[in-house]
C-alpha cells in the first residue's frame, strides 16, 4: 500500500501498527484517573498498570514516597491504597457495609464458598455460623491436642539440638501448624512433623507458593480481567485446583464416614463436627399456645459450604501460624535478653503447669513478644475491601467496584504510630494498645475469624518449646531478612536457620 503515493507499506505492518496504537489507548486510556483528583501515586505501565508478583513490598516502598493515600493501577482499574488510619476507620467500622467485601478474584470450586470468599449476605450468614467454633468454650476443648503437637514439636527440636548445620525453623513450626490442623478440624493425628512430605503438607504448602507461571497469569488477568476465569478453569490460578480438589475430597470422605457412624459422638470436638451441627435442616413449622404458626429460624450450611470452610481452615491456619513462629522464634534469636525474659515469666506465672486457655493468659509479656513480632512481620501484609456502595471520606470518592488495598507493613513500621518502628521491642504493647494501627488479623467485623486460635496456638507452642530449648543465631542467619516474591503474604526468600540448643 503506498502512503501519499511516496512509500510502499505493506498491508500487514499498518495493521500491526494500528493495532498497537489501538491497544495502547486500550491499556492507557483511564491512566489519569487519579491525577484529574491530584492523588499521587507510581507510574503505570500499559495494560498492566502496577500489578507485579512482588506487590505486597511494593506498595510498603510506595507508601513511603508517597504517604498514607495513593492510587494505583491493577491492570487497568484504579485502586486506593490507604493507610490512614482515620480512613480506615469509616472504611473497616464505621461504613463498614459500604466495604464490607473482599476484593474479588477466581478460585476454585468449593473454595469460593469459604468464609474469607463469600458476600453480602451469605457472608453474613456464614460467618454467623463459623463464628461460635471459636468461642472460649471450644477452644478450651482444642488445648489438648495442641499440647500434644506441641510436645512433638519440641522432641523433634530436642533431636537435633547443637546441630552443627542448624534447623530450618520454618519446616518444624509448619509440620506443627499442620498436625494441629488436623487434629483441631479433623480430629486425625498426621504425624507432618516427622514426615515433611506427606500429602497434606505439600497440597497446603503449593497453596502458598504459587509457581512463576501462575504469577504470571495473575499479572495478565489483572491487565485483562475477563481472563482470569478463563485461566482459573484451566488451572493456572494462584490457588491450584489439584490442591483443593484433594482437601474437598478428604473432607467429604471424613462427613459420609461420620453420618455413617451412628455410633460417632454428636457433640462437636473439632472443626468439622462443628460445621457438621451447623449444617441441620430448617424445622418444620410449629403452632405456639395462641395458634399461631411459628417459622424456626436454623443458621444452615450445606454440604459444600461445610467443605470450603475446612479447605479456608487449611489456607488460613497452616502457613500463616508456622510462619509467625518462625519469625518470632527469629526475633527471639536476635534478642536474647527478650527470650530469657519470656521464659522467666513462663517458669514463674505456670510453672510445671501444661498451658492451657485459661492460665497463657497470665503471660503479658509473652503476649507483648507476639505482638511485636506480628507487627514487624505480619504473615498477611496486604488487606483489601472493595467498594459496595460509592462513598465519600474525607475529600476521596470511592466508586462501586473499586479496589482498597491496606498496605498492613507499611501501617505497622510507620514511625509517626510506632516509635522506632524497624527496632523488636515488646515492652511497647505494655502502654500501647492495640487499635486499628495494628493490623495483623484485619480490623473490624471481618477481621480474621480465627484470631483467638491462632493466638492459643502460638502461645501454647512457646511455652512447650521454651521450657525446653534455646534460639540462636548460626553464622548465616541474616541480620536483615529479604523476602519472596508474593503480592499477599510474607515469606522469606531463604530459610531462616538457627541453632537450637538445651534450656538446661
Amino acid at each position: 500500500m503506498e502512503i501519499l503515493g511516496l512509500v510502499d507499506v505493506p498491508l500487514s505492518l499498518l495493521l500491526c501498527l494500528a493495532a498497537t496504537v489501538l491497544i495502547y489507548i486500550y491499556g492507557t486510556w483511564n491512566y489519569n484517573y487519579f491525577k484529574k483528583q491530584g492523588i499521587p501515586g507510581p507510574q503505570p505501565t500499559c495494560c498492566i498498570g502496577n500489578t507485579g508478583p512482588n506487590l505486597g513490598h511494593d506498595l510498603y516502598a510506595w507508601s513511603k514516597r508517597y504517604g498514607t493515600v495513593f492510587g494505583i493501577f491493577l491492570g487497568r482499574t484504579p485502586a486506593y491504597i490507604i493507610a490512614d488510619l482515620e480512613i480506615l476507620k469509616e472504611v473497616m467500622v464505621k461504613s463498614f457495609d459500604n466495604f464490607r467485601n473482599h476484593r474479588i478474584f477466581s478460585v476454585p470450586y468449593p473454595l469460593n464458598l469459604g468464609v474469607g470468599f463469600m458476600e453480602d449476605a451469605a457472608w453474613k450468614r456464614v460467618r454467623n455460623t463459623v463464628s461460635p467454633t471459636f468461642t472460649a468454650v471450644k477452644l478450651r476443648r482444642i488445648c489438648g491436642a495442641i499440647n500434644d503437637c506441641a510436645r512433638t514439636l519440641t522432641a523433634n527440636f530436642s533431636k537435633v539440638m547443637q546441630k552443627n548445620a542448624g534447623v530450618n525453623v520454618k519446616a518444624c513450626f509448619g509440620a506443627f501448624s499442620m498436625d494441629v490442623i488436623c487434629q483441631a478440624a479433623f480430629g486425625i493425628k498426621v504425624d507432618s512433623q516427622t514426615d515433611f512430605n506427606h500429602p497434606f503438607v505439600v497440597h497446603a504448602m503449593s497453596m502458598f507458593r504459587p509457581t512463576k507461571l501462575a504469577l504470571a497469569f495473575s499479572v495478565l488477568s489483572a491487565a485483562v480481567p475477563a481472563l482470569e476465569p478463563v485461566f482459573s478453569k484451566l488451572g493456572y490460578g494462584i490457588i491450584p485446583r489439584k490442591s483443593v480438589a484433594f482437601f474437598a475430597t478428604i473432607t467429604d470422605e471424613m462427613m459420609k464416614q461420620r453420618r455413617n457412624d451412628k455410633t460417632h459422638h454428636r457433640e462437636g470436638t473439632d472443626f468439622l463436627q462443628m460445621m457438621m451441627d451447623a449444617s441441620i435442616e430448617e424445622g418444620k413449622d410449629n403452632n405456639n399456645d395462641d395458634g399461631q404458626t411459628v417459622k424456626h429460624s436454623v443458621r444452615h450450611l450445606s454440604t459444600d459450604e461445610i467443605v470450603a470452610q475446612c479447605i479456608t481452615f487449611f489456607v488460613a491456619g497452616y502457613d500463616t501460624t508456622g510462619t509467625a513462629l518462625t519469625f518470632i522464634s527469629y526475633n527471639l534469636a536476635k534478642n536474647l535478653d527478650v527470650q530469657e525474659k519470656a521464659y522467666g515469666e513462663i517458669k514463674e506465672m505456670l510453672g510445671n503447669e501444661e498451658p492451657n486457655y485459661e492460665n497463657i493468659g497470665k503471660l503479658k509479656y509473652l503476649d507483648n513478644v507476639i505482638s511485636e513480632s506480628l507487627r514487624l512481620y505480619p504473615p498477611g501484609f496486604v488487606l483489601d475491601r472493595c467498594v459496595s456502595e460509592t462513598t465519600q471520606i474525607k475529600g476521596l470518592t470511592f466508586s462501586k467496584g473499586q479496589t482498597i488495598l491496606i498496605p498492613v507493613m507499611a501501617i505497622h513500621r510507620n514511625p509517626q504510630l510506632y516509635d522506632d518502628p524497624d527496632s523488636f521491642k515488646p515492652e511497647r504493647f505494655e502502654d500501647q494498645d492495640k487499635t486499628i494501627a495494628f493490623q495483623s488479623f484485619g480490623f473490624g467485623p471481618r477481621a480474621c475469624i480465627g484470631m483467638r486460635l491462632a493466638l492459643v496456638e502460638l502461645k501454647v507452642a512457646l511455652v512447650n518449646v521454651l521450657r525446653a530449648v534455646k534460639f540462636n543465631r548460626m553464622p548465616e542467619t541474616p541480620e536483615v531478612l529479604t523476602f519472596a516474591q508474593n503480592p499477599t503474604f510474607l515469606q522469606t526468600d531463604k530459610d531462616i536457620i538457627l541453632k537450637v540448643s538445651p534450656r538446661c
